[in-house]
């Protein structure tokens, strides 16, 4: 038997997903995105949302496109160029710092741009430094580079316009990121073994990066004791949230969930982003709890978008019995804020915790649902986990045909993903790079993981609960 070319098959893949892509346009009335404009396309809207048909081709086409670069990449060189790829973030952050997308969509010629020496008197640095780190930023289009020493917005660099969600993500996230994945080498690698295997989420990479024995999260944490920080780590998980918010308020069966339930409860819902767009969508009444530390943040961004009366503010250390508890029925949400994966748990009042369950070992979210199922005994209430999940990283050979798949998703509304087709990964590869990297991330803040959907139950039933059903988001 004729072994199958993998270079053949992804490529008839990526055909095909383009070729839906297309349609999609057309059928949509926007025009082919272009890399040689600072326009934004109608689809790098925030709130845009594909069509689970135009999805999944999407989906197919970036994992195709990432397949085919690592087959023809030459592995030294991939080896030489990540051991140098240190630059992007840092870069990014000094672009949101600078705010380069302001004075680049202040040009004469926003198209044409400006010239650097410009930008660098206008931002008090110094102008060779600057262009390199401009130049590197272009390579991965976060700007564009006109014509020689000229620098405009790409499409990306919208995401950086200051006040946005996204700006936060890049100038705050990347502020807490970095410097503690840094450290991960160091703290595998340490010469006390207690160090090296501990899950203590005060033995982490940020310990050893900013030399401080406090955790990141939970009472008395960084995040608890410092308002500034705590206010800068906010912002940033609501801009990481709203990349997902959209698909998590469509694709969640919420008026079902929430029928007959008096409110949502969104504990460790930090400013309450997640709980705003779903009052925008009138489903419920909502309540944000989490570390009274966070309250001033989460008052302000629910004022900003008018929704006060219609969103609280509620102080709550989870792994203290709920102050819900015994008080009508509910919704309790526990969320990650990047969310893939929607596992209703038992019983029936409905409560929203963000960031919450996968920052902490088993032991401790345990914990955590230990005071969620006491409010779920009587039948009432359910309880909403919203978290993204790690799978197996395996390729097979075998798998339909895109086009069949994508055919069985013409016309529909709802979202149901489809398998993997040749040669792409289960988890369709650089599509998940997110969770991936969210996990390093979550090692490197607090000694904890992403979990697989079996160690999702494996906690379910450390809690004394099962998992009902899930539901899947784009």
């Amino acid at each position: 038997m004729a072994q199958t070319s993998e270079l053949s098959s992804l490529l008839h893949t990526l055909t095909a997903s383009i070729d839906i892509l297309k349609a999609e346009f057309v059928r949509q009335g926007v025009p082919e995105p272009s890399l040689c404009t600072s326009r934004p396309h109608p689809l790098d809207h925030i709130s845009y949302l594909s069509p689970p048909r135009m999805y999944e081709a999407q989906r197919a086409a970036l994992g195709c496109l990432d397949r085919l670069r690592l087959l023809v990449e030459n592995p030294f060189e991939a080896v030489v160029k990540t051991s140098f790829a240190s630059g992007e973030m840092p870069g990014l952050r000094l672009a949101a710092q600078l705010d380069l997308h302001e004075i680049l969509e202040e040009a004469e010629d926003p198209e044409t741009g400006e010239q650097l020496q410009v930008i660098a008197a206008k931002t008090g640095t110094n102008c060779s430094k600057l262009g390199s780190i401009r130049r590197l930023l272009i390579t991965h289009r976060w700007f564009r580079e006109t014509k020689p020493g000229y620098f405009a917005n790409s499409r990306r660099s919208h995401t950086l316009k200051k006040g946005s969600q996204s700006y936060y993500v890049a100038k705050n996230m990347t502020y807490f990121v970095h410097g503690s994945a840094s450290k991960i080498p160091d703290l595998m690698t340490h010469p006390d073994e207690r160090v090296r295997m501990s899950r203590d989420p005060a033995s982490t990479g940020w310990n050893l990066y900013t030399n401080t024995p406090l955790p990141v999260f939970g009472a008395g944490g960084l995040l608890d004791t410092d308002s500034e920080e705590a206010e800068k780590f906010a912002l940033a998980v609501a801009g990481f949230g709203s990349a997902t918010n959209n698909a998590v308020v469509r694709d969640v069966p919420w008026i079902h969930l929430a029928k007959d339930m008096g409110a949502i409860v969104d504990v460790g819902g930090g400013q309450g982003t997640l709980c705003c767009d779903l009052a925008i969508a009138r489903i419920k009444s909502f309540i944000v709890q989490d570390l009274p530390s966070l309250k001033g943040a989460a008052d302000k961004h629910v004022a900003s978008r008018g929704l006060s009366n219609l969103v609280k503010f509620e102080g709550q250390n989870f792994f203290e019995p709920n102050r819900r508890h015994g008080t009508g029925s509910y919704v309790f949400v526990l969320a990650d804020g990047m969310v893939s994966l929607h596992i209703p748990v038992r019983h029936t009042q409905l409560m929203y915790y963000a960031a919450v369950v996968h920052a902490w070992s088993d032991v401790e979210a345990a914990r955590i649902l230990d005071h969620l199922r006491d409010c779920l005994t009587d039948g009432k209430s359910k309880l909403l986990v919203i978290d993204s999940l790690v799978y197996p990283v395996t390729v097979s050979s075998d798998g339909r045909d895109i086009r069949t798949s994508l055919d069985a998703l013409s016309g529909k509304d709802q979202y149901v993903p489809i398998p993997p087709p040749p040669f792409l990964p289960q988890e369709y590869g650089d599509n998940r790079q997110l969770a991936h990297n969210l996990n390093v991330c979550l090692l490197a803040f607090c000694n904890s993981f992403v979990r697989t959907y079996d160690r999702m139950e494996h906690l379910a039933r450390l809690a004394g609960m099962r998992i009902k059903a899930v539901h899947a988001t784009r």
